[in-house]
């Protein structure tokens, strides 16, 4: 008479023998402590497993390194002249930083609760020590004919066919025309920032309505000639923003093609609101990048009355593999660095 098959145990005793290496070759490896494998040899060598890696980003001729991290260069800058005019432009490199929009204290209006935590008028306890840079957003509402998002959060409704700049979980900003050239389906969107109907740059070349001045905003005293703000990116999904304290729309433009922008807009105008910091490293003291602004950086740490946009570092972690040894094995380490 057949009888039921015997289910084989290991007794508690002997489990109690089991070594450490055994263990982790059982937790690790996936191999059975029933089966049949060669035991493990101290002397046998590791292969180093391949540690995903960050490309540091390296300085540019033509452009001065403006800030730096564990990762190479973050954020560069330089002077060019259009039309007898200078610009100032930054460059904060694509997959190294990522923008963060603020509400200001008054403007855009809001309702009590409305801001999204660390969205609010100054620059945050999280960002601080992650902070590159820090730039004016756009026109004060309703004039800029926009909408506004936050984190998620409609301030203003968006507008279709507005000049926006959308920013996306993944890190990564566009600028483009509100339901045509953004958002990208395949992205989810963060916050926008939505500022005139028009671009000044599309598919790399200056839109010519930016001839006429009074397309682009009010100004002091009605001059073309006044200060004003850019924000676009470039082929490498770089963000360039771009300022000058005597600008027309035109040579705003023309001073964003030359950066390299293959889209832009304007953002906000006359002296009082244009400005732009950059950091050396993340976290360390912020430095005027706009010859001749009115305000100090410490506006956006303290609180300003407008939004705004900061920029932080990321990846700023590097990890690569090294091997020490244990008591009974080597084991396979990595070594971070900040």
């Amino acid at each position: 008479m057949l009888g039921r098959p015997v289910a084989r145990t290991l007794p508690l005793r002997s489990l109690g023998r089991i070594t450490g290496v055994a263990a982790a070759a059982l937790l690790f490896g996936g191999c059975s402590l029933l089966g049949s494998s060669p035991p493990f040899s101290p002397a046998g060598s590791l292969t180093a497993p391949k540690v995903p890696t960050i490309e540091p980003a390296m300085p540019e001729a033509g452009w001065d390194v403006a800030s730096a991290g564990s990762v190479g260069v973050l954020a560069d800058h330089k002077t060019i002249a259009v039309g007898g005019l200078q610009f100032s432009v930054s460059r904060f490199r694509s997959g190294m930083t990522g923008l963060n929009l603020h509400v200001g204290s008054e403007d855009p209006v809001t309702r009590p609760g409305q801001v999204p935590a660390g969205s609010g008028n100054s620059v945050n306890a999280i960002e601080r020590p992650l902070l590159v840079g820090v730039f004016n957003g756009g026109f004060k509402h309703p004039a800029d004919l926009g909408g506004f998002l936050v984190r998620g959060v409609s301030i203003h409704p968006l507008v279709a066919g507005a000049a926006s700049v959308v920013l996306y979980s993944d890190g990564s900003t566009e600028v483009g025309r509100w339901g045509s050239s953004v958002p990208n389906a395949q992205k989810q969107v963060v916050s926008v920032r939505q500022n005139l109907p028009l671009l000044l740059v599309e598919h790399g070349q200056v839109n010519p309505v930016s001839a006429n001045s009074a397309s682009w905003g009010t100004t002091l005293g009605s001059s073309p000639v006044v200060a004003r703000s850019a924000l676009g990116v470039d082929g490498s999904g770089n963000v360039l923003v771009v300022d000058s304290m005597h600008a027309t729309a035109a040579t705003l433009a023309r001073a964003m093609v030359s950066a390299g922008a293959v889209t832009a807009m304007e953002t906000d105008i006359n002296p009082y609101w244009v400005m732009l910091d950059t950091a050396g490293h993340p976290g360390a003291t912020l430095v005027e990048r706009v010859p001749g602004q009115w305000h100090a950086p410490t506006v956006f740490l303290n609180g300003w009355t407008r939004d705004f946009f900061a920029v932080v570092a990321r990846h700023q972690v590097v990890c690569l593999p090294t091997f020490g040894s244990g008591s009974q094995v080597n084991i396979l380490r990595q070594r971070c660095t900040l």
